[in-house]
């Protein structure tokens, strides 16, 4: 099982034990897969649209997780050759990926954010208020009691960089509202390989917000973090399955062995009876479903053996 080590400092009292000191995180691909599809919700999706495109989004995201971790022989989530055989500008670009996966991964684990957006999803309607100042946090999320959290996260390939957890703590101070509440927490958060295996700091700044006030309401998030997973299954074969007594809309993607679907109440179809259930699935091997109601399911390419393996070796 692989494991992601984290540290947590600067969150005000009390908070529970998870949020101070270093701990270890048994986690599964399916979750991991499921944080790097879900987080930002930007970036090909908005330039494409829907449809065809945020199936592509999705595939291009396992992809990249599946192409540059490996995971050793003690469960640590190592960079495997091909991530390494990289050059520097797409190194950088991998581990900003890799360093937003792993603060959604903290987020819904620890902080139970289930939702968390690029702020740049809100462009439009946040371009005057986003003038006050050049530097903005990365992501705005909710957590299941609605309160706000704001995160800054950098990725780097190699050791701990306490000057970017710096530059990320004093980014995550520049929100003072949002929709007129203070965030819970403004995180600053940076993924790291020590000693080859894959960290997180993760930092609470103990100072009062900075001069940008966000009018997002959750109505926002709920459209901008649902849409491109109703597109993905629209535009393919979809399927009804049935797990942890939860009904789920599915499509499945052969290529990276992946079925990635949503829950039925937040997935509304046309032309089926609501009783029907093409497929039973029980409780597969490989899944996770996020408090958030998507569904992630690995097959056999996924498991634990071949993911120890390069990616040049990985063969079904």
């Amino acid at each position: 099982m692989p494991k992601l080590t984290y540290s947590a400092n600067g969150f005000p009292g009390p908070s529970s034990p998870e949020l101070s000191g270093g701990h270890t995180l048994d986690i599964t691909w399916s979750e991991l897969v499921w944080s790097a599809i879900t987080v930002g919700r930007a970036g090909m999706r908005d330039v494409l649209q829907f449809g065809t495109y945020s199936g592509f989004e999705i595939i291009y995201r396992t992809a990249l997780l599946y192409a540059n971790l490996r995971e050793t022989v003690c469960g640590h989530l190592s960079r495997s050759d091909a991530y390494d055989g990289l050059d520097p500008s797409e190194k950088g670009a991998v581990s900003y990926f890799l360093g937003l996966s792993a603060s959604k991964l903290f987020a819904g684990r620890c902080l139970q954010v289930p939702w968390l957006l690029h702020l740049d999803v809100y462009r439009t309607q946040l371009n005057a208020v986003l003038k006050k100042g050049r530097s903005k946090p990365d992501l705005v999320g909710q957590d299941c009691s609605g309160n706000w959290i704001i995160i800054e996260s950098k990725g780097r390939t190699n050791d701990f960089d306490e000057k970017a957890l710096a530059r990320a703590k004093k980014q995550s101070r520049r929100v003072r509202t949002i929709s007129g509440s203070p965030p819970k927490f403004r995180l600053g958060v940076q993924s790291y390989f020590e000693e080859g295996h894959l960290r997180l700091a993760v930092v609470d700044p103990d100072h009062d917000g900075g001069a940008i006030d966000l009018p997002i309401s959750p109505q926002m998030v709920n459209h901008e973090y649902y849409d491109p997973f109703r597109a993905w299954i629209e535009a393919g074969d979809s399927y009804r399955v049935a797990i942890e007594d939860r009904v789920f809309w599915v499509r499945r993607e052969p290529s990276l062995d992946l079925t990635v679907g949503l829950e039925q109440a937040r997935y509304k179809r046309v032309g089926k009876n609501e009783t029907d259930i093409d497929q039973i699935s029980g409780n597969p091997a490989d899944h996770f479903v996020g408090s958030d109601g998507v569904l992630v399911e690995l097959g056999p390419a996924w498991s634990n053996k071949v993911m120890a393996l390069q990616p040049e070796e990985r063969r079904r």
